[in-house]
């Protein structure tokens, strides 16, 4: 009896388990070579990292970007910020939560990379010299990059792109609970 309740205790744990699981759509196959240092060195300690940006139009701002990063073992979700080391972030057990709800909700890990869509719009591109978003999403086995360029001023006009809202909501909600007090700034 007792093996059979542990087959069943196996079974079910790893469906259980298997929930809290996350595919990142539309990734490569995890490449360290492709990715920062430090990135590679919280992919080794996480299961998840997602690292945001903010990608100026001078090629030499953006080797000095800071990166917002934020990292999930288990249940454990922690951020840090990098400008040239790793500097663990100070928020409560609730914000960040409640960020990594947020940036699940936006599907992050499905989104496709702005350039992978088609999107008609007779203002593409009128705008040069502006900024992007960029997110860097980690697996233990998966990777990609997701980079819109100037989301707001193009959300509005050129109409109804579901991911790019996506994107502007999840640095919006970046911006609240991370941002707000200074800590990337």
């Amino acid at each position: 009896m007792r093996p059979l309740f542990f087959l069943a205790f196996i079974f079910f744990s790893h469906t259980v388990l298997a929930q809290n699981e996350i595919a990142i759509e539309n990734g490569i196959e995890y490449n360290a070579v492709k990715i920062k240092p430090f990135l590679h060195a919280l992919h080794e300690q996480n299961e998840y990292v997602i690292a945001f940006r903010v990608l100026l139009p001078s090629s030499s701002q953006e080797s000095k970007s800071d990166y917002f990063v934020l990292t999930r073992l288990g249940h454990n979700v922690q951020a840090f910020r990098y400008k040239n080391e790793i500097e663990k972030l100070s928020l409560t057990d609730q914000s960040l939560e409640l960020l990594w709800k947020n940036l699940m909700q936006n599907e992050l890990f499905a989104l496709k990379d702005e350039k992978e869509l088609s999107n008609f719009c007779a203002k593409k591109y009128d705008v040069y010299h502006s900024y992007s978003y960029e997110f860097t999403l980690i697996s233990k086995t998966r990777m990609k990059t997701l980079s819109y360029y100037y989301p707001e001023h193009y959300d509005e006009v050129c109409f109804g792109m579901a991911e790019r809202k996506k994107i502007i909501n999840a640095v919006s909600a970046i911006d609240l609970l991370a941002l707000k007090d200074g800590l990337l700034h």
